[in-house]
């Protein structure tokens, strides 16, 4: 298996579309047999999308990322792990333990308890989380919640 994990500096990366390198780890037999970092030069979204496909991922744990790069390393059999902070190496163990799911990894404004098909922490304000006000004055007698 080979984790890819966001990361700046010795961190997971807050943004994958603009994260400048990767930690890459082939775990096989229950230990780890290889650990390198790829840095990631290409500037657009197509180009990074490319380079990453070429590592070979099956999972990828990053913080924030867009949902058209998600979608589309997705479409490549990357399974991404998005909405995670905290110290890579903290971050690596809990996913190898099986526990970062249900850990305390999550960055804020992400809920563990609503996550989507692809194991993806959903974060307030994407369009199905979304709380839309009516109407458009403050303090106006027309506002209300749907």
């Amino acid at each position: 298996m080979r984790i890819a994990i966001s990361i700046w500096d010795d961190k997971i990366s807050p943004v994958l579309d603009t994260a400048s390198k990767l930690l890459i780890i082939d775990k096989g037999n229950q230990k780890e047999s290889c650990r390198f970092e790829a840095n990631l030069f290409e500037q657009g979204i197509y180009q990074r999308c490319s380079f990453i496909r070429k590592l070979d991922l099956d999972v990828l744990i990053c913080g924030a990322v867009s949902r058209q790069f998600s979608e589309m390393l997705k479409a490549y059999g990357i399974k991404i792990i998005s909405g995670i902070s905290g110290p890579a190496e903290d971050v690596l163990d809990a996913y190898l333990q099986g526990a970062l799911l249900h850990s305390g990894f999550f960055m804020p404004g992400s809920k563990r308890d609503h996550l989507d098909q692809g194991n993806q922490p959903k974060f307030f304000g994407n369009s199905k989380n979304t709380t839309q006000i009516k109407g458009g004055k403050a303090g106006g007698s027309d506002r209300g919640l749907h």
